[in-house]
């Protein structure tokens, strides 16, 4: 992921962070289907999609520390 992405998702509002984590949840299970089904060979993008959910959700922790 690059920095400006990074970025991004640092000054998005935290609807808009549980948007795209329920977003990037449901493209690693769509994936999974498609390797289930040898429709596709993209095995590294799951990877990819799991870093940026855990990513957000990192930042979503860290506001929640910060605001309690």
């Amino acid at each position: 992921m690059s920095k400006e992405r990074i970025e991004k998702l640092k000054n998005m509002k935290p609807a808009d962070l549980e948007k795209e984590r329920g977003v990037l949840v449901a493209h690693v299970l769509a994936l999974r289907v498609d390797i289930a089904n040898h429709k596709t060979k993209g095995i590294h993008k799951i990877k990819q999609m799991k870093r940026d959910i855990a990513r957000i959700n990192t930042i979503a922790t860290m506001r929640k520390e910060i605001n309690d």
